[in-house]
């Protein structure tokens, strides 16, 4: 009985030992797969986060990254050889732009891999496959230089050089778009990628696909930015030959357009004896047009002069009021040569300002000729001038061709005039209400600007009155505090 007990105890031990060497067994394994997959895991991570580093730190051009990436590749995943493809601006294809191997190449193999690239319009680019593998020795030497678009003879030497039995190549697809292609040669025939190869793979598909891209876009916007560095440069060289020209020719216009208008002035007034009425009123015209083209010429030497930093604003005591009706006296007869009216209420006792006069004078000149001339025969061209207590304003209404809505946002721009205008007077410059924007904003005033299409416009200014006290005001009421 004892026996029998013992060789029961015996037997429950034993099979106890089994099933606990069994389960340690289990367990190694086990533990030996998660240290394979711990393993596989961490070399994928430290090759992510090197690749990360590259892109992040590297200010190199895409064929040396790409170099560097396909280094990073081959040191830690021990393939064979690693090659990525990518985009080139401007070319249907996908050009080799990084080659690395673990194993030495011949010297002449080595530069001919460097010329490989991939055709854009490639059977299998074109095809909805992420990846493929080829087999060397499967494919003649024509059909693989096909395939990698190389001379037959790199294939041969392939082949010679036993190095590399299967290529693998996959996609690399970011914003849906084909940015590259990275290509791993193995040394053994393979049908199908180890699991784990598989998943580092399609892991440094995405990341190596994103730094891909995000170099293409650097570099192309550093070739736009290059050439649009080039375009603004020569831009700017005729932007200031434009400048120098107009600046040149307004100086050796206005000397003799004044002469002109000085004796046409003479003419008119019987200083070379009595003229007839008929002869008069063609001579208006005459001075007329000559006033505009000084007016003209003083636009374009302002505008020279904003380029070269010599724009500058001379303030004097200006009477407003009477430098309104001397302009407008000058305009009489070209409204009534079109059959206009012409009106403008002088203001009693309006105050004297600190203006350039000469510079405000164009303003109204250039507001109230284009009423003139934008407005139809037998239409009105009304012109004010108000005190409004802390400021003055000045405007001319007229009912005239109007601005069309979408265009009134670049009315005050440079060279800028509406299609209406254009039609209306082919020969105008579109400077001077640019101009009078620049001077009215310079002695700190305020632009007024109204349109309707069809019915007529409002230009004109305000100034506050704070602003623009004379000198001579000023001291007058210094002297009355005093008194007080």
């Amino acid at each position: 009985m004892a026996v029998e007990q013992k060789t029961r105890v015996k037997r429950a031990f034993t099979t106890k030992r089994k099933k606990l060497e069994q389960d340690l067994e289990h367990v190694t394994q086990e533990m030996y797969r998660k240290n394979l997959e711990l393993v596989e895991t961490n070399r994928t991570l430290s090759l992510l986060r090197a690749i990360d580093t590259l892109v992040l730190e590297s200010q190199d051009p895409l064929k040396v990254l790409g170099t560097q990436i396909t280094k990073a590749v081959v040191d830690t995943a021990s393939f064979p050889l690693v090659a990525l493809f990518s985009k080139t601006h401007g070319l249907p294809m996908l050009k080799i732009v990084g080659l690395s191997t673990s194993v030495e190449l011949p010297p002449t193999l080595a530069n001919s891999l460097g010329g490989l690239y991939i055709d854009t319009d490639n059977k299998w680019v074109t095809s909805e496959e992420l990846s493929e593998i080829l087999h060397v020795d499967d494919l003649t030497d024509k059909d693989l230089a096909h395939r990698l678009n190389c001379s037959p003879s790199v294939i041969a030497a392939v082949k010679e050089a036993k190095i590399i039995k299967s290529i693998y190549l996959q996609k690399l697809i970011v914003r849906k778009s084909l940015v590259a292609v990275i290509a791993v040669g193995f040394a053994d025939k393979v049908s199908r990628l180890r699991p784990e190869d598989q998943a580092l793979l399609e892991r440094l598909g995405q990341a190596v696909g994103v730094a891909v891209d995000s170099k293409l876009l650097f570099e192309e916007n550093e070739r736009v930015a290059g050439q649009l560095k080039k375009t603004n440069s020569k831009l700017r060289a005729l932007d200031e030959a434009k400048d120098e020209f107009i600046s040149m020719a307004s100086h050796q216009l206005r000397t003799p357009l004044t002469s002109v208008k000085g004796y046409v002035s003479m003419v008119m007034e019987g200083d070379a004896g009595k003229i007839s009425k008929q002869q008069h009123d063609l001579l208006a015209q005459a001075f007329a047009s000559s006033q505009r083209m000084v007016y003209l010429i003083a636009d374009l030497l302002n505008v020279s002069r904003l380029q070269t930093g010599k724009f500058v604003i001379e303030n004097r005591p200006t009477q407003l009021a009477d430098v309104v009706e001397t302009e407008l006296s000058q305009l009489q007869e070209a409204a009534k040569t079109k059959k206009q009216t012409l009106t403008y209420t002088k203001p009693k006792n309006f105050p004297e300002l600190m203006l350039d006069e000469t510079k405000i004078r164009q303003v109204i000149m250039n507001f109230t000729d284009n009423s003139l001339y934008y407005t139809p025969t037998g239409g009105h061209i009304d012109v004010k001038l108000q005190d409004k207590g802390k400021s003055i304003e000045f405007t001319v209404t007229d009912d005239g061709i109007g601005v069309p809505k979408e265009e009134q946002h670049r009315m005050f721009t440079k060279f800028y005039r509406a299609g209406n205008a254009r039609k209306a007077r082919p020969d105008g410059t579109g400077l001077g209400i640019f101009m009078a924007k620049k001077v009215i904003v310079a002695q700190g005033g305020a632009v007024i600007f109204q349109s309707e299409e069809g019915k007529g416009s409002t230009f004109g200014f305000s100034f506050s009155k704070s602003k623009l006290k004379s000198a001579k005001a000023k001291a007058s009421q210094a002297s009355d505090a005093l008194a007080l």
